[in-house]
């Protein structure tokens, strides 16, 4: 009886899922290798039980085993919803480039109940507005007013650094998130954060978290399921915090702009922590769309989307270039040359940022050895034929950049820490750690500058060391790691 009952609840589930399942779409997929799909659950089977840590090796083996033969298109189901994971650099051109993929996955739903559906996430004419209004923001001419604010937090993490141990490797990522979050925080919104305002920033950390794990947990993946977790309970709790708090600093910013511009200058710092400087909010508050200006809850989602999205991406790329610098001290004394041959005893200033070329190759070799953001999304609403194959409509394309990096046909001894190799031409689509085309990342120059003014202060003042323990990367919406230790000589 109990083999009747279980056949029964077979067949049920068969023709359950031949029901559901789009037709069309379940054709198309065959054009690509993957993972056997079950009825209903796809081929999200493989992922059960699994870490985030796991989840990195499960994707990098799945490309390994289907996704360098045929189409070089990776097939994978997340129960009705067509899942194409993608690192040929040729196909990464197609996706960026094409007009009809501006679209961000149907899976970046997930942030959208934590900051809203700002810049990174938004599409269609919302998206374009906002990228029409933020560009300015990061002139040039803003980001040297910026980088006074780098400079000014970097003083603060020497200072913490100098609070260790001398030369006693320790964990930097907690060290580098809070520094990197409150210069964030102040380019934004032109608010220097306080001891007061740790809420605010540890609610940014723990919806990272969420959002992170439920970007890689299957059952959470479903809105109906993560409703009932204690996670969206937290989540509700810590979007709530950094809420009230944006539109605090927003409301107050607000009611400066409405006065004469030379009310600024009696303006009491100490009193509301407002600068004089343009910062992002000083343009979402001055913008319109159609002639109407932007409400509160508007700007609230960019500033969020701001310092949610590019703590997390900044501080990665600065932890993991100082890692690999302190694993080799070949690169190390070539730094330490350049810095010297720039600087002398000089100060660094914003224009010297723009001569240290090796530290370039560096920075470059670390974002491609650990991409900050190693999995980027897009989603297609028609089909499109590119010839070799047709695009199916209304399914998830996945750019896997943290095995696209590391391809041997583009990188040669891709597992191995060489600066140098950017020196050489490669396919213009082979490295692309801020994405590419029109949906190319906005803040790569602010970016980069905080990168860079971090690592040339930490470097004049330290000889960094590695710690004993290697790393173990973990994918999230970001690439992170439990500990990455580091320890800080003082020269």
């Amino acid at each position: 009886m109990l083999l009747i009952y279980v056949v029964l609840f077979i067949i049920f589930l068969f023709l359950l899922d031949y029901f559901l399942i789009d037709k069309r779409k379940l054709e198309l997929s065959k054009q690509f290798n993957g993972p056997l799909r079950l009825p209903i659950i796809g081929t999200i089977y493989i992922f059960f039980g699994a870490s985030t840590k796991e989840y990195y090796k499960l994707i990098k083996d799945s490309m390994d085993e289907f996704g360098r033969t045929g189409t070089k298109i990776v097939r994978s189901w997340n129960g009705a919803s067509l899942e194409l994971k993608i690192d040929d650099y040729k196909l990464l051109e197609t996706i960026t480039t094409n007009q009809k993929f501006l679209a961000k996955s149907s899976q970046y739903s997930f942030m959208h109940a934590a900051v809203g559906e700002g810049l990174l996430f938004s599409s269609g004419k919302k998206w374009f507005n906002r990228r029409r209004i933020i560009t300015p923001t990061f002139h040039f001419k803003i980001l040297e007013q910026f980088f006074e604010v780098f400079v000014k937090q970097n003083q603060k993490l020497i200072e913490r650094i100098k609070s260790e141990p001398n030369g006693q490797p320790f964990n930097i990522f907690p060290v580098i998130t809070s520094s990197i979050l409150s210069s964030l925080c102040e380019t934004a919104m032109g608010y220097e954060m306080k001891a007061k305002d740790s809420d605010y920033l540890n609610a940014v950390k723990k919806i990272g978290w969420i959002v992170a794990t439920r970007f890689v947990t299957p059952w959470q993946k479903s809105s109906f399921l993560f409703s009932f977790s204690s996670a969206k309970r937290k989540q509700e709790k810590y979007a709530k915090t950094m809420k009230e708090f944006t539109t605090k600093i927003i409301e107050e910013r607000r009611k400066v702009l409405l006065n004469k511009a030379e009310d600024l200058e009696h303006l009491d710092e100490e009193d509301v922590g407002l600068k004089k400087k343009v910062c992002l909010l000083d343009v979402l508050l001055q913008s319109t769309i159609d002639n109407k200006p932007l409400s509160n809850e508007d700007i609230q989602e960019e500033v969020d989307t701001f310092t949610f999205a590019g703590h997390d991406t900044t501080t990665n790329a600065i932890c993991f270039t100082l890692h690999m610098i302190a694993k080799h001290p070949e690169v190390q004394q070539k730094l330490n040359k350049e810095i010297e041959e720039v600087l002398g005893d000089g100060e660094l200033t914003f224009k010297s940022l723009n001569e240290f070329k090796y530290l370039e190759l560096v920075i470059k070799e670390s974002l491609r050895l650990y991409p900050p953001a190693p999995i980027i999304s897009r989603r297609l609403f028609e089909e499109v034929d590119f010839g070799d194959f047709i695009a199916p409509a209304d399914a998830n394309y996945n750019m896997i950049l943290y095995t696209a990096f590391r391809n041997p046909e583009v990188f040669e001894k891709p597992d191995e820490f060489i600066p140098e190799r950017f020196l050489k031409d490669m396919p213009a689509f082979a490295f692309i750690p801020f994405s590419a085309g029109q949906r190319n990342c906005i803040g790569q120059k602010f970016a980069m500058t905080s990168i860079k003014t971090n690592i040339v202060n930490i470097l004049r003042q330290f000889t960094v060391v590695p710690g004993e323990k290697e790393p173990e990367v973990e994918i999230n919406i970001t690439l992170k790691c439990d500990s990455l230790l580091v320890g800080f000589k003082a020269k």
